[in-house]
């Protein structure tokens, strides 16, 4: 069967060398970015950092910070405009886009004519640098999709759309210029007021100008790559495990970590898990592999499916070579997440600010739907994990700032 593992063994980076000169070389380009705070307690003070790679590097290289297989290229400024607060995310996002465009701009040259580069061989290559991926969390996504909170930045799916547990056709690049184009038939687009409702009608953030507008092979439903720390993990502390608290009960729950016998190979929570605030994607990585075992008997039996379903889902999207039948597995277990998800509503532990909710209207759930064709595409997703990205928020920023 065909394996999918590193970036040059999936589809895209076949399909973008048929395009290319005979003999040229693609230097496929990783971008990584995140917003984070650096003052511990007060002062406000916020980094948004840009870091980037490339796809040639194998990806356990590319996963080690040691190996220093990433750099920053830039620091995003961080502005508050003078503007009524209704303004102030526009111009933020407006003046996100044209600062990568101008840091980007000879990548973007060099992805359409192409450029000569030297190889580690001393050899010249005459190299394209297409957008490959873009490692970032859910707001970031939107945002560099230019798409609003109410729509995923990948597919047409929208909010009422999120829990259906279908694949939606992909939001392409195309489609978002084509709608931005034709509301700038209409309206100025430093119109604020007019252009962002105009926008907001098409479920458009406002951006009228995106960065990977003119950037060769880029496409947001495709560069936008399945996330496993934000999109899987921080997804599972989110929602999966305050539901299992709910339906089970924090003190019973804690106490049932608690009586584990301690093993090799799994961790043992002390105190239970209840009481922690703050937990890393290796701490929900380690509540996920006993979870399912630990209520059993206490939870209802289609409950504990559907939890076991969605955590197979996510062990397998975690699988660092994929072959047709992980896919498939993949595939099925997301299926059998949805299949049995009424039971989550019928124990009303899915709630929000004003009760119980008898919706799935979750934007990460609806992410999982693209990994299929994300690997497909792509390769292996723990390629694009922002563990990497977030290792390089602490040594590029906090660190920094604390010295």
């Amino acid at each position: 069967q065909r394996e999918y593992g590193d970036y040059m063994s999936a589809d895209l980076a076949w399909k973008i060398q048929d395009c290319l000169p005979l003999g040229a070389t693609q230097v496929p380009i990783i971008l990584g970015s995140d917003k984070t705070p650096v003052t511990r307690t007060t002062g406000g003070l916020e980094m948004h950092p840009i870091f980037i790679t490339i796809g040639n590097l194998d990806s356990e290289v590319r996963s080690k910070a040691t190996l220093r297989a990433w750099r920053c290229i830039t620091y995003m400024p961080i502005a508050k405009f003078c503007v009524h607060p209704d303004y102030q995310t526009i111009f933020q996002a407006r003046l996100w886009h044209k600062c990568v465009d101008l840091v980007c701009a000879n990548l973007k040259l060099a992805a359409k004519t192409g450029c000569f580069m030297t190889d580690p061989s001393k050899l010249i290559r005459y190299a394209f640098t297409p957008l490959v991926a873009h490692v970032c969390d859910l707001p970031e996504a939107c945002m560099i999709a230019t798409v609003s909170k109410n729509a995923s930045p990948l597919t047409m799916a929208l909010q009422e759309n999120f829990g259906d547990g279908v694949l939606y056709p992909p939001r392409t690049g195309q489609h978002t210029l084509q709608l931005i184009c034709e509301i700038s038939k209409t309206i100025d687009v430093w119109d604020l007021d007019k252009f962002q409702k105009a926008a907001k009608v098409v479920n458009l953030s406002g951006v009228h100008m995106p960065y990977w507008r003119d950037w060769m092979f880029a496409c947001p439903s495709v560069f936008l790559a399945g996330e496993i720390l934000h999109t899987c993990l921080k997804f599972f502390a989110d929602h999966p495990l305050n539901w299992t608290k709910e339906v089970v009960g924090k003190p019973e729950l804690d106490a049932r970590f608690i009586t584990q016998h301690k093993r090799v190979g799994t961790r043992h929570f002390t105190k239970g898990i209840t009481h922690v605030n703050q937990m890393t994607g290796r701490e929900h990585r380690d509540i996920q592999r006993t979870i399912v075992a630990s209520i059993a008997g206490a939870a209802p039996p289609r409950f504990i499916r559907a939890l076991r379903a969605l955590i197979e889902f996510i062990y397998l999207a975690q699988n660092p070579v994929h072959s047709a039948d992980t896919l498939l597995s993949m595939t099925q277990a997301l299926s059998d997440f949805h299949a049995f998800k009424d039971a989550i509503i019928e124990a009303k532990v899915r709630r929000g600010k004003k009760g119980s909710k008898e919706d799935f209207f979750i934007p990460k759930l609806e992410l999982l739907q693209s990994f299929r064709g994300t690997v497909e595409r792509l390769g292996t997703l723990m390629q694009f994990s922002a563990d990497m990205t977030e290792r390089l928020l602490i040594t590029h920023c906090k660190d920094l700032f604390v010295q």
